[in-house]
């Protein structure tokens, strides 16, 4: 309806404005003026509504990038075909402030091509990055950012942070199985299941941020392994190996994390889980653990309070919400989770400030303990990586009851 009002809008106000300017310019240069100025908004409202239409739709092609291109080689198509007109019109004036006036035209309109592109395309870019974490222009956009040195989340303050050249748990001499898990929607996920190193019915459920992985939590699993603790770490939809989805933030999440729980019941090992999870990961479990009771108890490190308040969105300029609509709040979705939490945050941390933290702690049902640094987001286990075991492992110890042989 919009799109159909502005293309409407777009088109009359071209065409008013070009009746108008063809009317005599000696006798009514004000109309003229006017009526040029009417036909360069008109042309401007219709390009705007392509660019509506176009954040509609290209976000949803299989290659974005290519659809971004199309959409740039349709706004810069108009702009040849408009200056053709112009062409024909310096031709049938005279003298140099006609040709002027033309030029002048024409690099205005080229000037609001290149705006409305812009406006247009950036939206579709930023909510490509949201809702498909998997696009190649999130790895493109990496790459840039590592060149100019720039990084958008800073690591805050304790220790360098430091990865291990793992790629598998096996690299890090671990005995470990590949695993597909299946959701309840029909998703394939891509999982590691690591035995503890003693045999064991005590799990922890690692769960990754947005546009990570499996692999971003590898640096936990030895020492999870060597406490005694079967790990089970996998991909969210649309992230790693894992089926493509465009990511919720939370609410079909929590059907990876539910179908995690149904594979480790499944093997035996499903009556003592705790979860583990950073940023999204955090989100996920606490939108399982608030339907789902088979979860013992939750470490929540980097976790949002609230989406519309977060930073993370507020980089690209625009609202949280159309960036990924209807995401539940857990600072709400955690006063309905009746088992011990660990809240973990960074003072750095510039996407999601650590007052998020504070009002999940207030609204988190006892027991419920908070442990706030200096360092940024979900990087306190690489900023502080033995206090962060000693922390994770004390909190383990209060909520898991491993039974053992």
């Amino acid at each position: 309806m919009l799109c159909g009002l502005l293309a409407l809008a777009g088109a009359a106000l071209w065409a008013a404005g070009a009746v108008a300017a063809r009317l005599d310019g000696r006798r009514e240069p004000p109309r003229r003026r006017l009526g040029a100025a009417a036909a360069l908004l008109g042309r401007l409202v219709l390009l705007l509504a392509g660019s509506v239409v176009a954040g509609r739709y290209v976000e949803r092609m299989a290659h974005p990038v290519a659809g971004y291109a199309a959409f740039a080689g349709v706004c810069f198509g108009l702009s040849l075909a408009s200056g053709a007109l112009l062409r024909r019109r310096q031709q049938a004036g005279t003298g140099r402030g006609a040709a002027r006036r033309g030029a002048m035209g024409y690099g205005l309109f080229v000037g609001g091509v290149v705006l409305l592109i812009l406006l247009g395309a950036f939206p579709v870019v930023a909510s490509d990055l949201f809702r498909k974490p998997y696009s190649p222009a999130w790895r493109t956009i990496n790459r840039v950012l590592d060149r100019l040195n720039y990084s958008y989340n800073p690591s805050g303050g304790g220790e360098m942070p430091t990865f291990p050249p793992w790629r598998t748990p096996g690299d890090a001499g671990l005995a470990y199985s590949d695993v597909t898990l299946t959701t309840a929607d029909g998703l394939h996920l891509a999982a590691w299941f690591v035995p503890a190193a003693k045999e064991s019915s005590a799990t922890v459920l690692l769960a990754h941020g947005l546009q990570d992985s499996k692999w971003t939590l590898l640096r936990l699993i030895p020492w999870l392994h060597e406490a005694g603790y079967n790990v089970l770490a996998f991909d969210f939809r649309g992230h790693g190996s894992s089926d493509k989805r465009p990511t919720t933030l939370g609410p079909e999440e929590a059907l990876d994390v539910e179908a995690a729980l149904d594979w480790l019941q499944a093997e035996g090992v499903g009556d003592e889980v705790a979860g583990l999870g950073q940023s999204l990961g955090a989100a996920a479990l606490v939108n399982a653990a608030a339907r789902d009771g088979r979860l013992k108890g939750l470490v929540l490190d980097s976790l949002f309070a609230e989406w519309k308040n977060v930073d993370y969105a507020r980089k690209y300029h625009l609202p949280p919400g159309w960036l990924v609509p209807g995401v539940p709040d857990p600072v709400d979705l955690i006063r309905r989770v009746h088992v011990p939490v660990l809240i973990v945050h960074g003072t750095a941390d510039n996407l999601v400030h650590a007052d998020h933290a504070e009002r999940l702690s207030e609204a988190a049902n006892e027991p419920a303990e908070l442990w706030i640094n200096d360092s940024g987001h979900a990087w306190s286990a690489w900023t502080y990586p033995e206090l962060y075991q000693e922390k994770v492992l004390g909190f383990l110890e209060g909520v898991l009851e491993p039974q053992r042989p």
